[in-house]
C-alpha cells in the first residue's frame, strides 16, 4: 500500500556538494513538514514559500531533488535533479515510495533575492542533465 503523504526535508542557505555518496546537501537550516503525494507543483512551491518564511523580495529559484541512483548493501549514491512541473513532483514521490527505506524527501532550495539578480545561482535548463559540474567538491 501507498503512503498517502511523505515527510519532505528542506535543506536551505548552505550548498550542494559532490561527494564520494554523490549529490548531498550541506546546511544548518532545514525544516521539515508533512506533504500530500497528490500535490502540485504550484501548490508544492506555495508550502514551500509558507515554510521557508520566503520573504516577499526574495523568491525560489530552484528546487532540487536529492534522487538515490545506487545501492550498495545500506549505503545509496545521489543525484539531484531540479522540479520544473507536475511531473517532477511524481516522479519524486514515485522514486521516493520505491525505496522505502528513505526515511523522508530530501530538497535543497536555492533562493534568491529579487532585487539582486546576480544572486542567482546554479542556473540550469533541464531537469535531468548531468548537474555535476555545477556544485561544489566538499
Amino acid at each position: 500500500m501507498c503512503r498517502p503523504t511523505a515527510y519532505v526535508c528542506i535543506y536551505y542557505n548552505g550548498q550542494i556538494c559532490n561527494t564520494n555518496e554523490g549529490t548531498t546537501f550541506v546546511s544548518n537550516n532545514t525544516k521539515t513538514f508533512m506533504v500530500n503525494k497528490a500535490i502540485t507543483f504550484t501548490q508544492f512551491l506555495e508550502l514551500v514559500n509558507q515554510n521557508l518564511n520566503i520573504e516577499p523580495h526574495q523568491h525560489i529559484q530552484h528546487l532540487h531533488f536529492q534522487c538515490p541512483i545506487f545501492e550498495s548493501g545500506q549505503r545509496y549514491m545521489y543525484t539531484s535533479f531540479i522540479l520544473r512541473d507536475d511531473a517532477d513532483v511524481r516522479q519524486m514521490f514515485n522514486i521516493f515510495y520505491n525505496n522505502p527505506q528513505l526515511p523522508f524527501v530530501e530538497l535543497f532550495a536555492i533562493i534568491c533575492d529579487n532585487n539582486n539578480p546576480s544572486s542567482n545561482q546554479h542556473d540550469s535548463t533541464s531537469n535531468l542533465e548531468d548537474l555535476s559540474d555545477e556544485y561544489e567538491t566538499c
